[in-house]
């Protein structure tokens, strides 16, 4: 196996270990939600973040994001970062958790009909199927989101959907110009401009307070470096280097890694749907490798 096919193969992990990433950061914020609220918690996550990544592309000599590009930044970082994270986290507030991941789970589609009118984006047959076994699969392993959703939930979990899957698309252009650190970065730390005066608010009205323990530092350093700062830049990546459709053919790995880190380290229940939904997840990833492997194997044209 040459270089250049081995890279290819691990690119196309890179999604993968990001949802994974994405879904134990639902089992480590809720020990930091624990002492802080959400929105804290949320310019925490894009300042840290984005002054860390800022700073390893200044140290790499990374080229920044130039004045002709800022606008499009600015809509990445309000609309995608600040205002869909903020709208999930409010989401959960007026629903719950097993609603918003039910949501979350319909991002694949929501993502390749975004990348197919956007970015004329293609998706064979096999690679159709395996995103439907996925999508179910998720579904079933969330299954019934309960009687706590209201109008209001439903109204800012799919807000928080849509403008997702359609900064993906932003994010997806905007990197073919920049490297990823760049623009993961800038893109955080202007997110956290309008997330502190929203917390503070928040504080203030709801009369929340924040208490940040020594025994808080780890799972909070995690939430911010390794579920904020990596896993968006390892996303980013991806979608500089694979077609959006493809990377987001993973999203259902999000909600099964969360669920399974709550079954192991929470001592969530482990239900036959649980089951059911992971076999048919594994299933559909099989079926996109099966397509990867063949695709490498099969000659090139003379």
């Amino acid at each position: 196996m040459n270089a250049k096919v081995m890279r290819s193969r691990v690119m196309k992990m890179i999604p993968l270990i990001t949802m994974m990433i994405w879904g134990s950061m639902y089992v480590a914020s809720r020990v930091v939600l624990q002492s802080m609220p959400a929105l804290l918690l949320l310019f925490l996550r894009f300042s840290i973040s984005g002054a860390l990544l800022l700073g390893i592309g200044k140290m790499k000599g990374l080229r920044m994001i130039r004045k002709e590009d800022f606008k499009e930044l600015l809509v990445i970082a309000f609309f995608g970062y600040f205002i869909s994270n903020g709208a999930l986290l409010l989401g959960i507030q007026y629903s719950n958790a097993s609603f918003s991941s039910l949501l979350n789970a319909l991002s694949p589609i929501l993502i390749s009909v975004f990348a197919f009118f956007l970015l004329k984006e293609r998706m064979n047959r096999r690679q159709l199927i395996a995103l439907l076994i996925a999508v179910a699969g998720a579904f079933m392993i969330i299954g019934n989101p309960g009687e706590s959703v209201t109008l209001t939930g439903v109204a800012l979990c799919t807000a928080s959907l849509v403008l997702w899957s359609f900064i993906v698309i932003r994010i997806k252009r905007l990197t073919d110009k920049y490297d990823p650190i760049v623009v993961t970065g800038a893109s955080m730390a202007l997110a956290a401009v309008p997330a502190l005066p929203s917390a503070l608010v928040w504080m203030h009205v709801t009369g929340e307070t924040a208490v940040i323990s020594p025994g808080l530092l780890l799972p909070l350093g995690y939430v911010c470096v390794v579920c904020t700062a990596f896993a968006h830049l390892l996303w980013n990546k991806a979608l500089s280097e694979e077609d959006a459709t493809r990377c987001a053919a993973f999203y259902p790995f999000q909600p099964l890694t969360s669920m399974a880190m709550g079954i192991l380290f929470l001592g969530e229940d482990c239900s036959m749907k649980f089951m059911m939904g992971m076999v048919l997840i594994l299933f559909s990833i099989l079926i996109r490798q099966m397509h990867f492997h063949h695709s490498q194997l099969r000659p090139a044209a003379a």
